[in-house]
């Protein structure tokens, strides 16, 4: 036969030997359709078949045309120049029964084509069919996950806050502070926001203070240790202002020395204790009203806190002494009795603690 078109499939790695048995060149349109069929059966995801019935369209395309033959060629599951010397030997049976003028690729990757070397020394590639698999399963459950996700994100109410409301509040925030005076610090107002944000839900800071709601002394005890804060705050700066009008503060700004150190931090005991001791306090007094509603043991456990940090006060401020001056050698007794006593009551405190929680 003289004038042919080879419409050609190319299965260089032999899927199609391998998982069907059939021997190749097959030469014919029913028999390429019983060999898609016997590929199909044999592993319906092996995207050969689909090649196959490319080939077989593109044939039936043809056949209107022109006289042309349709023809399936395997290499070997080794590939390479073995896969390559098995497909043109094929070739020279096929060109033994169809005398083809040119040729018409058939293939469903990169792989094949890489045959087109052989096929160009028998005759001219008239084109080349790339057969792309519109169906993966992985892709297609991959996308509807996807999509899955992004319809929770912008339509659940659980979901859509973290993606759109946080974002849509940044940018918000953001486009205010450009329009003020202060746009230079907006983006580290920003960073700061999120920082926070991160810090809130990486230490589950939201969950414990949702669990805290529960407890029917929460708004006391939050508005306590907010207070508590504010004044341990106005303590720190007030004594920071003090510190930086200090001689010492000046002189260890020019040359570091430990003896100044050490009186800039025994300085900072002295001023700054007051403030927090009162925090401190306003916790425990707190909590001492809490206990009286619960039971003796509880009154008893926080009173013996309060009175740790009575006793504590005066050999922390003797420490911020002996900072400032180390030739004040003598340590008064009282200062000693002191914080024995007060390592005595957290003693305590703790056994009331170990009670409550066996109880």
């Amino acid at each position: 036969m003289a004038g042919f078109t080879l419409v050609l499939m190319v299965d260089r790695d032999d899927d199609v030997g391998v998982k069907t048995g059939l021997r190749a060149p097959i030469i014919g349109r029913e028999n390429c359709l019983s060999a898609a069929l016997a590929l199909g059966t044999a592993d319906p995801e092996e995207a050969d078949t689909n090649a196959i019935m490319g080939a077989v369209k593109a044939y039936d395309q043809l056949k209107g045309e022109g006289e042309c033959e349709i023809a399936i060629v395997t290499g070997s599951p080794e590939g390479g120049l073995k896969a390559d010397k098995v497909i043109k030997g094929q070739l020279e049976k096929i060109n033994q029964v169809v005398n083809f003028t040119d040729i018409v690729l058939v293939s469903d990757g990169v792989e094949d084509e890489a045959v087109l070397p052989i096929l160009m020394s028998y005759a001219p590639i008239r084109s080349v069919v790339r057969v792309v698999v519109k169906h993966s399963q992985n892709i297609e459950e991959s996308y509807i996950v996807l999509g899955k996700y992004l319809k929770m994100a912008l339509f659940d109410i659980r979901y859509s806050k973290y993606f759109l409301g946080i974002p849509g509040l940044i940018l918000l925030i953001y486009a205010i502070l450009y329009f003020t005076p202060i746009r230079d610090l907006a983006s580290y107002l920003i960073l700061l926001i999120v920082g926070l944000a991160f810090i809130v839900k990486g230490f589950n800071l939201d969950s414990a203070v949702s669990q805290m709601r529960r407890n029917p002394y929460f708004l006391l005890r939050f508005l306590t240790a907010i207070s508590s804060i504010l004044i341990t705050a106005m303590g720190a700066i007030k004594v920071a202002e003090l510190i930086s009008l200090t001689s010492q503060f000046i002189q260890i700004q020019k040359q570091f020395t430990a003896a100044l150190l050490g009186y800039l931090v025994g300085y900072s005991i002295i001023n700054i204790e007051p403030y927090i001791w009162t925090a401190l306090a306003l916790i425990i007094v707190v909590n001492v009203a809490v206990a009286v509603r619960r039971s003796r043991v509880a009154v008893l456990r926080e009173l013996t806190l309060f009175v740790a940090l009575s006793l504590y006060y005066i050999p922390f401020f003797t420490i911020g002494l002996l900072l400032m001056n180390p030739k004040i050698s003598a340590i008064p007794l009282i200062t000693i009795v002191l914080a024995f006593l007060a390592t005595a009551f957290i003693v305590i405190y703790y056994i009331f603690d170990y009670w409550k929680n066996k109880s």
